[in-house]
C-alpha cells in the first residue's frame, strides 16, 4: 500500500450525518477521495448513482460477489453494501485519502485489510436528534423502530474505533475529522520513511567528512 495516505472510514447509526460529513470534507480538502459503494437499497430522491453509491441489482451484487470484486461487504437492514476493490485502489494510486462511509461491520473488515486505516465512529449529539433526522429524512416509523434497534448492536463496535466525534455542528465535525487525519500523518509509524532519509543524510555527511 502507498505509504502517503491510508483509507478514512466513517461509521455511524442511522441519522449519525456521515453522509453529510463526507460531502463537506470532499469540499474542504483535496486530499481526500470518496471511495463509492455499491448497495442494492433504493436510491434516494436526492442521490446520484456513480456519486452517492452504485446502485445495483441484487442479481448484478450477486456477480461481483461472484467475480471477488469487493474488498469487503455486508447485509445493513434489509439491503447489502459492499466496497469495490477498484474503487478504493483507484484512490490510493492516485495518492488520495478514500473516505469510506460503511457500517461497523465493514469497518471492521476494512481495519483486518488496511491495518493502517483510520477508523472515526460519528455519534449525533442525541437519541432525540437522530430520531429527528430520520424523519426528515423521509423515514417512516417502522423503519426508524427498524435503525434504533441496529444503533444498540452498532454501539458496540464504538469502543474497537479509532476516534469518536460528535456531529453537533457539522463545520466543527469536519474540522474535527480532518485534524484527526492531520495528527495520523504525523505519527512516528507512518513518517517512518522520513525518518529513515533523514538519518541516511546525516550519515552521508559524516562520511563525507563533516559539515562543510
Amino acid at each position: 500500500m502507498n505509504n502517503n495516505t491510508f483509507p478514512l472510514v466513517l461509521s455511524s447509526p442511522s441519522g449519525g450525518g456521515k453522509t453529510t460529513i463526507k460531502g463537506e470534507i470532499l469540499k474542504k480538502d483535496s486530499r481526500f477521495g470518496f471511495s463509492i459503494t455499491a448497495t442494492t437499497r433504493p436510491k434516494r430522491e436526492n442521490e446520484i448513482d456513480g456519486k452517492d453509491y452504485y446502485f445495483v441489482s441484487d442479481k448484478e451484487f450477486d456477480r461481483m460477489i461472484e467475480n471477488d470484486e469487493f474488498i469487503e461487504w455486508a447485509k445493513v437492514h434489509k439491503y447489502r453494501y459492499g466496497t469495490p476493490k477498484s474503487s478504493i485502489m483507484r484512490l490510493i494510486d492516485e495518492n488520495k485519502i478514500p473516505i469510506m462511509t460503511i457500517d461497523v461491520v465493514g469497518a471492521m473488515n476494512i481495519k483486518k485489510i488496511f491495518p493502517s486505516s483510520v477508523l472515526v465512529f460519528v455519534l449525533p449529539p442525541s437519541v432525540d436528534v437522530m430520531i429527528d433526522r430520520l424523519r426528515k429524512r423521509g423515514e417512516d416509523e417502522d423503519e426508524i423502530k427498524i435503525r434504533i434497534n441496529t444503533a444498540l448492536k452498532e454501539l458496540d463496535y464504538a469502543e474497537k474505533f479509532d476516534y469518536l466525534v460528535i456531529n453537533d455542528v457539522l463545520e466543527r465535525t469536519v474540522n474535527d475529522i480532518i485534524n484527526i487525519i492531520d495528527a495520523e500523518f504525523n505519527k512516528i509509524f507512518r513518517r517512518g520513511n522520513f525518518i529513515k532519509e533523514f538519518k541516511y543524510n546525516i550519515n552521508k555527511i559524516i562520511q563525507d567528512g563533516g559539515i562543510r
